[in-house]
């Protein structure tokens, strides 16, 4: 399916997006810790990734106030155009438990310089939300928003509902919705959604993890949102570039190595997501702290999270060194590396891991 232009004249493109965890300060009144989110959005810019998805579930969009919401999208808007990525800055409305507050927080994404509002539908009263209902939500959010939506879906954070096919290709066709991303972990949805050639509107169509990315571009999906970006998102990008180009071998190879690490990180829940990236990317140990009443991500969980992701940041620092990045930046740097044989560099790594 080609993914066209909406009536903003904005376009989600196919890719690699992360959703990215926020950062506290250790201090009584758990202040955001901007200087660490700048570091890591920089990180993620330099990658060469699609996008990003600030306040989203992975960055605790619910214990976060509208102004900050609003400095987190200015800072990585900024961040992002310093490092020459100019990629999709999407506003999660994560939260919002009434039209009113969605659309309040899609208007505060795109003051704040967002190109995309996420959003979930409201949940608080599972039981009265019809798929009649969550239409309804979902278009006049788009009617009111000055940026474009893409759908959530994800029922273990919205108290069990689904969003049915039937529905999600209805709304499809809005003119100010962008597309959608899969956190329900179902691929026979996305194929469903990409059989169809046109909704006469943009709709592009993402995973919501790296587990089934393979799987995702298989059935005609446009790539991912997902978790795993944070900790390793060259070697993400690397295997959605792999899938897409039709190198199978090599792409499942790293997409296995991946999905080994990402199931320590949903093992391990936000904390383990949190740990893995101030781990990984030798960030101040203190920002791995969620904000309370979350609690302090256990000791245990750190080494099932470093044991299990060592091969695979051995891989992104390689990949790295060599260069290469994502689709976010390779139109501006065609570079040899892509089309480096990614068997002999998960050799390499797995050689130097055994000798440790």
């Amino acid at each position: 399916m080609t993914v066209s232009t909406n009536s903003t004249g904005k376009t989600l493109p196919p890719g690699i997006y992360c959703p990215t965890v926020t950062f506290f300060k250790p201090t009584r009144e758990q202040e955001l810790d901007i200087e660490t989110h700048v570091k890591h959005m920089e990180f993620l810019a330099k990658a060469g990734l699609d996008g990003v998805v600030l306040q989203g579930s992975t960055g605790e969009a619910v214990a976060l106030n509208r102004e900050e919401k609003k400095e987190l999208i200015r800072t990585a808007r900024d961040a992002f155009i310093r490092c020459g990525n100019h990629g999709a800055i999407i506003a999660g409305t994560v939260g919002a438990q009434s039209t009113r507050e969605a659309i309040q927080l899609a208007r505060d994404g795109a003051e704040a310089g967002a190109d995309f509002a996420l959003a979930l539908p409201p949940s608080y009263f599972p039981g009265h939300m019809s798929n009649d209902a969550c239409q309804a939500f979902f278009e006049e959010l788009a009617d009111a928003s000055p940026i474009p939506i893409i759908i959530y879906s994800y029922p273990g954070v919205s108290s069990g509902i689904q969003l049915s096919s039937e529905l999600t290709m209805k709304l499809a066709k809005h003119p100010n919705i962008a597309g959608i991303k899969h956190t329900d972990h179902d691929i026979g949805r996305i194929a469903r959604e990409a059989s169809v050639k046109s909704y006469g509107s943009p709709y592009t169509i993402l995973g919501g993890a790296t587990d089934y990315l393979l799987g995702t571009v298989a059935v005609g999906g446009h790539g991912a949102i997902t978790g795993m970006t944070n900790v390793a998102p060259r070697a993400v990008a690397k295997v959605y570039e792999l899938a897409s180009s039709g190198r199978s071998a090599e792409a499942l190879e790293l997409a296995g190595l991946i999905s080994r690490a990402e199931w320590s990180l949903g093992k391990g829940g936000l904390l383990g997501t949190k740990w893995a990236t101030v781990w990984s990317c030798h960030y101040p140990e203190a920002a791995a702290l969620a904000r309370r009443p979350l609690p302090t991500v256990s000791a245990e969980t750190k080494k099932h999270v470093e044991a299990e992701c060592a091969e695979l940041v051995e891989i992104e620092r390689s990949l790295e060194k060599q260069g290469y990045v994502g689709s976010g930046l390779q139109t501006k740097a065609k570079q040899d590396v892509s089309a480096t044989k990614t068997n002999g560099l998960l050799h390499t790594v797995k050689q130097k891991i055994a000798e440790l």
